[in-house]
């Protein structure tokens, strides 16, 4: 076995940033377009921090990528070291004030998870109480225009004004992996429970390939959803990331035109207190992808 050639210098954020987003994707192309760059330059990127490690990190094959042993070990020194970094910053920038951020979000939103940043933020700022409000994105206009809510997240085209950044999500159908669907049959569908965009843009993709389907299961809460899916109950559409995470596969045998990407703003009362600066920064370290930010006024 040859010998992997090593490149001096130190592990670099960007590069395990880049990283993780392979591991969450599955394959370098998916992975280009959610982190905005060629897939060739994301090849680069791995390969430079192949030299770094002086270890072969993936094995590619027809089903995407595959970590090896040490792309397993790296995968959670990579994330401990990007959490710990978010947590240095928030820390030294940390201002201490008492008080509440009230963030809106809408149902959309809420689904493919901002919990994981809003645990880090309250662990970082005790002291401020985060209030979430999970409304509908003409009840989060309306509560941030009348300032009882200093941050909201929604789809922009349901909201007015201007978002301070953008984030967009790809879809992909999801499912247990025995889950066989019978192409003369309708569908089996997983759903959640009350209007969702993202969900509307994935049937309309079933309209149009002229499937039919049948609802086997909703529910309003996504670990009942991922619950269901897991147990083989139906089809679903959810974000890469989740379906990597929660050892779903790519459901087989649905028509395939290109996945709907979904976008979700960022929008902020001019009321907003000082610590959702920090709340903000973590929205945007999270698995959403700002494609867009607004300059500052």
């Amino acid at each position: 076995m040859a010998t992997q050639q090593i490149e001096s210098g130190d592990l670099d954020l960007g590069l395990l940033r880049t990283f993780l987003a392979v591991v969450d994707c599955g394959s370098l192309g998916k992975t280009a377009a959610v982190v905005d760059k060629t897939q060739s330059a994301v090849s680069q990127q791995m390969l430079r921090l192949e030299k770094i490690v002086g270890q072969k990190l993936f094995v590619r094959g027809r089903n995407g990528i595959t970590l090896t042993h040490h792309g397993e070990l790296l995968m959670g020194y990579a994330s401990r070291a990007v959490e710990l970094n978010e947590e240095m910053l928030a820390q030294l920038r940390r201002e201490r004030a008492g008080g509440q951020i009230a963030l809106g979000m809408s149902n959309g939103v809420a689904l493919v998870g901002l919990t994981r940043a809003m645990k880090r933020f309250q662990a970082f700022h005790p002291d401020l109480e985060l209030r979430a409000v999970i409304a509908p994105p003409n009840e989060l206009d309306a509560l941030l225009t009348a300032g009882k809510l200093h941050l909201a997240i929604s789809e922009p085209t349901l909201m007015r004004g201007t978002p301070a950044a953008r984030w967009q999500l790809n879809l992909e159908w999801a499912s247990h992996k025995e889950l066989n669907i019978n192409g003369a049959k309708s569908v089996p569908l997983v759903l959640f429970e009350g209007p969702c965009s993202w969900q509307d843009n994935m049937l309309e993709s079933l309209r149009k390939a002229g499937w039919d389907w049948r609802v086997t299961f909703q529910s309003a809460s996504l670990d009942a959803v991922l619950t269901a899916a897991q147990s083989g109950l139906g089809v679903t559409a959810l974000p890469t990331e989740l379906i990597r995470r929660f050892r779903l596969v790519q459901a087989k045998n649905l028509p395939q035109p290109h996945a709907p990407k979904i976008e979700f703003g960022l929008f902020q009362a001019n009321t907003a207190p000082q610590g959702a600066k920090t709340l903000v920064e973590m929205v945007q370290t999270s698995k959403f992808k700002p494609v867009a930010r607004e300059p500052s006024a």
